[in-house]
């Protein structure tokens, strides 16, 4: 468990590394650029299954019926 908790980490920084990168560069170019629209498609995907991860992990923590 200790290495999804480490995947999970690194996943969700180089996530932030490239929401931080992602925003200036779309200011630049504008947000209907086609690496912009590719980087958003991909930034969105990986925030819902990083949201699915968390419901994943949390359920598994508590029992079903108390």
């Amino acid at each position: 468990m200790k290495a999804l908790r480490i995947l999970t980490v690194v996943n969700v920084s180089l996530w932030t590394v490239l929401f931080l990168a992602w925003i200036p560069y779309s200011l630049q170019v504008g947000f209907a650029d086609p690496i912009s629209s590719e980087v958003r498609w991909i930034l969105a995907t990986t925030a819902v299954l990083l949201i699915l991860l968390g419901f994943v992990r949390l359920r598994k923590r508590r029992p079903l019926l108390g």
